[in-house]
């Protein structure tokens, strides 16, 4: 499953995929890429792939 999280130290934005529903949290605490270190990111919402494959 596809969520589009925002790391609340540097402000970027990424992807992340996991296997659960992250739908009723509103910040997650993990590795930051960018930071190289563990940060709590907002989760900003789900992205349905299944849609934009219709589209296209």
């Amino acid at each position: 499953m596809p969520w589009k999280v925002k790391c609340q130290s540097c402000g970027n934005e990424r992807i992340l995929n996991i296997s659960f529903d992250i739908g009723g949290q509103k910040v997650i605490y993990q590795y930051c890429p960018y930071c190289m270190k563990n940060t709590f990111n907002d989760i900003l919402g789900y992205l349905d792939t299944s849609e934009e494959k219709k589209e296209a």
